[in-house]
């Protein structure tokens, strides 16, 4: 499926990001593995992750190669852009798995926690998705090339909120907000942008403590390697036009995640002299149960999802 297809892969050490790239790789893609060998809590170096990736690609006769470095880094992101290019004369698919944890409680978090955490995951979005819109942008004015290229971005459930990840679960839901706007103004150029939602027995997910692991996830059935055909088959030509949207796979599930939009309304005539919308407390209190029958409003836990029989 990915014949003459070149993807960038960032947090491909381990985890999420190396069965994807190797999995792009076993599709015919000629992948670059991005890491900077981080521990879990972003602390750290080590080129042996990403060197790994790439080795366990060639010796099953794919082509790869290694790009050692921190994409929070605009100069750097640059750079594997250019070197990608340079090497294999195109980038047509980018995916950030990149990123780390900070676990804590909102009232016992420190600035550092929140500000590493942010960075990594929501600029080093930024920092890749700037710079490879700028380079599409400029070689489309130049040829306007006809395949479009894609970028995907990697979000989690935790964006709906999880309790001990505040950091992580205000990046996550950022992450959402760029792709999303991103896809509106990247379209012109036949640039795509979607965001993943993976759900997968990771280093990750390890981390969390036991009591508020579901029970029942093994390596075998929520492996990451049970994620990695989702951002295989965005990256091909069989996902053309798809862009703007949000999508999971994890333990044979399949998801279409809805944007966050208005559920209800109800119009009020504004008078051209008002200063309140129309609006008073007490009317906003009057019809709260109208516009709102049907959905739950204590929102503490994660919604069900219906079951689409394939």
């Amino acid at each position: 499926m990915l014949e003459d297809t070149v993807c960038i892969v960032a947090g491909a050490g381990r985890g999420l990001g190396k069965e994807t790239a190797k999995l792009m790789a076993d599709e015919g893609a000629s992948v670059v593995v991005n890491d900077l060998g981080a521990d879990l809590s972003g602390e750290g170096e080590d080129e042996q992750p990403a060197q790994q990736t790439v080795d366990e690609i060639t010796e099953e006769g794919g082509e790869a190669m290694v790009h050692y470095g921190d994409i929070t880094d605009l100069e750097y992101t640059d750079q594997l852009i250019a070197d990608t290019v340079e090497e294999y004369g195109a980038v047509h698919s980018i995916t950030n798995f990149a990123g780390i944890l900070r676990d804590r409680m909102i009232f016992n978090m420190t600035e550092e926690e929140w500000d590493a955490v942010i960075d990594v995951h929501l600029k080093g979005h930024f920092s890749l998705l700037r710079n490879a819109s700028q380079h599409w942008k400029a070689r489309y004015e130049e040829e306007e090339f006809e395949r479009q290229r894609s970028f995907l971005g990697v979000s989690s459930s935790a964006a709906i909120g999880w309790a001990g990840q505040p950091n992580y679960a205000a990046a996550k839901a950022g992450v959402l907000g760029l792709t999303r706007n991103c896809a509106q103004e990247l379209e012109r150029y036949n640039v795509r942008v979607n965001s993943l939602w993976p759900e997968a027995y990771t280093r990750m997910y390890k981390s969390i403590p036991e009591e508020y692991q579901p029970d029942g996830m093994t390596d075998e059935t929520h492996g990451p390697q049970l994620v990695a055909p989702l951002p295989a088959f965005l990256a091909s030509e069989e996902a053309t036009d798809i862009t703007g949207c949000t999508v999971g796979l994890g333990s044979g599930e399949l998801s279409f995640i809805s944007d966050p939009d208005r559920e209800r309304k109800i119009i009020k005539e504004v008078p051209a002299d008002t200063k309140t919308g129309g609006w008073t407390p007490e009317q906003i209190a009057d019809s709260w149960e109208n516009l709102t029958d049907g959905y739950e409003t204590k929102r503490t836990s994660k919604p069900s999802i219906p079951n689409v029989q394939n």
